[in-house]
């Protein structure tokens, strides 16, 4: 694992201190000291009321309603620190019936690198709920956060924003800092891709525009654009 340490500083995971020779037993955590307030410039989930991505993958059809549920969060212990989570839902549709309802918790280290701690996943067929593929958390599966946005990304940085062995993997590469997006939703300059490798060998590609967050997701079998993006009202 390659990590800029420019990029994101104070991110020492475990693997960086191998690599480095220092003791992997004795990790150098990120602080968390406001991590409910994500605001990265390609990650604003603090303004982020819903994104609606709308698509295809593997021939079905598929909608994937993103909400960020700022009545809810989830405490993690990170070294010596507790950390309240942001959490966000993810419902998916395939073919216009629910797939899988996942909740996915975030937070923003001070340096500004957005840190991903793990999802609850249930999926479902014809209405039930039917497995849980998928679902780790931070402290139970792996002791090691996911690296989902650097602070200031640049071409060439990798970095793994899933470690967890024996359920989820996905190494993850800066590809361009200057990708124009064009989606039902807009058209956006500057953004930033990302290439990740999962753990079965698939490519994916996600496209985060400045000030507004992933405008494009493009697996291996289909394209999901951004369709919608509302932000929340700003406090009077």
């Amino acid at each position: 694992m390659i990590i800029n340490r420019a990029a994101i500083a104070v991110a020492i995971f475990a693997t960086a201190l191998v690599a480095a020779g220092a003791d992997s037993s004795s990790p150098v955590h990120p602080r968390f000291t406001h991590p409910l307030e994500i605001t990265n410039p390609y990650l604003p989930l603090a303004s982020l009321k819903q994104d609606v991505l709308l698509g295809k993958e593997g021939g079905k059809k598929l909608r994937v309603e993103r909400t960020v549920l700022p009545e809810k969060h989830k405490t993690f212990q990170i070294g010596d620190q507790t950390v309240e989570a942001l959490v966000v839902e993810d419902r998916e549709f395939e073919n216009g019936e629910l797939a899988e309802v996942a909740l996915d918790y975030f937070a923003q280290a001070d340096d500004g690198a957005v840190y991903y701690l793990g999802e609850d996943v249930d999926e479902y067929k014809k209405g039930k709920v039917v497995g849980h593929g998928g679902a780790w958390l931070l402290g139970v599966q792996t002791q090691i956060p996911g690296l989902l946005i650097p602070a200031h990304p640049k071409v060439g940085d990798k970095f793994k924003s899933e470690d967890v062995p024996k359920i989820t993997t996905e190494e993850d590469e800066v590809i361009s800092l200057s990708e124009t997006v064009k989606v039902p939703a807009g058209t956006f300059h500057d953004c930033l891709k990302i290439k990740e490798t999962l753990s079965d060998g698939d490519v994916e590609y996600k496209y985060y525009a400045p000030g507004v967050g992933c405008v494009r997701e493009v697996p291996a079998e289909g394209d999901l654009p951004l369709k919608s993006h509302q932000v929340k009202k700003p406090a009077k």
